[in-house]
């Protein structure tokens, strides 16, 4: 469990607490198409719109651990200026186990000029997996991407989840997501700063559901299901607690500037350019095509 100490007294005016929760890039099983990754390993595990794949116990694991393509690690860095741009500099990091997650966080800390701040590898960020269908959850141990100099990974972070429930359901996804958020709160929230979740589509709703300030509505299925179906590739939410009153707000994008205020309980998302039409299939967005998947491939959204 995180344990950091309180540097101010409870009297003593304190900094806010802004948490920024964002949806990993662009995902090379859904850009690269059906047996992509046959085809990469008859390559010699080299494919021009991938960055180089690290070595895993087994080559199928990427299989369920997808990388980002290199438009998603683009998206990413885009992701990390933007966030300067809006007065946010990362200040603490916390990623999914998932590959494509942790990449996501290293080139928005890159972007930044902030790869000082480590990458606490958290399992309880993952994904609920009922929408893996069956699927193994593998991931690459912290221990093993700690010595690639590429990133800069907290290999003596001790997590708050040791690994996921792969029978967890959704109700269980929303119960561990409101337990991990609780926790990173506690730990940070007398030193203040910006804190970056780098996490999945759902990760948005779940982590903000139930934050003082916020939405009073209950956690339900169907608002995970319409929540994740809204997010694209590297939206991201930012959320910040009031250091004398504790309730948090949703800072709003620009887009909304002199658009009103966003539709009550629907979580307004700042984003980039994130359609990149060599990506995917001619004529539908990626919004689209995700939608039309709701009911059958839930796991498409992570």
């Amino acid at each position: 469990m995180l344990s950091l100490r309180r540097p101010f007294d409870r009297d003593q005016p304190i900094d806010n607490l802004r948490i920024v929760i964002t949806r990993h890039g662009e995902r090379a099983d859904l850009a690269l198409g059906n047996h992509w990754l046959r085809r990469i390993q008859r390559n010699g595990g080299h494919d021009s719109r991938i960055s180089r794949l690290p070595r895993r116990s087994s080559f199928r694991e990427w299989n369920y651990d997808p990388p980002l393509t290199i438009a998603g690690e683009k998206q990413s860095g885009s992701v990390g200026r933007k966030l300067l741009q809006l007065g946010y500099s990362i200040d603490y990091c916390y990623s999914s186990p998932a590959y494509r997650s942790i990449q996501t966080a290293n080139k928005i800390l890159e972007s930044q000029g902030r790869r000082a701040v480590s990458i606490n590898i958290e399992p309880g960020l993952f994904e609920c997996p009922s929408w893996y269908s069956g699927s193994p959850l593998v991931f690459i141990p912290p221990t093993y991407l700690a010595r690639d100099r590429k990133f800069h990974i907290d290999s003596n972070y001790v997590p708050i989840y040791g690994s996921v429930d792969p029978s967890e359901n959704e109700k269980q996804f929303y119960r561990r997501s409101h337990n991990v958020i609780d926790t990173i709160v506690q730990a940070h929230k007398y030193q203040g700063g910006t804190i970056l979740l780098s996490a999945h589509a759902g990760s948005i709703e779940a982590i903000t559901r139930g934050l003082r300030g916020i939405f009073g509505r209950r956690a339900q299925t169907e608002n995970l299901v319409y929540e994740a179906s809204r997010v694209n590739y590297c939206n991201f939410a930012i959320v910040e607690r009031d250091a004398r009153t504790g309730r948090w707000t949703f800072q709003l994008p620009e887009s909304y500037s002199g658009a009103g205020l966003p539709m009550r309980n629907i979580i307004p998302l700042h984003s980039i350019s994130t359609y990149h039409r060599g990506s995917h299939r001619k004529g539908r967005s990626p919004q689209r095509r995700r939608l039309s998947r709701v009911a059958h491939h839930r796991h498409h959204y992570h």
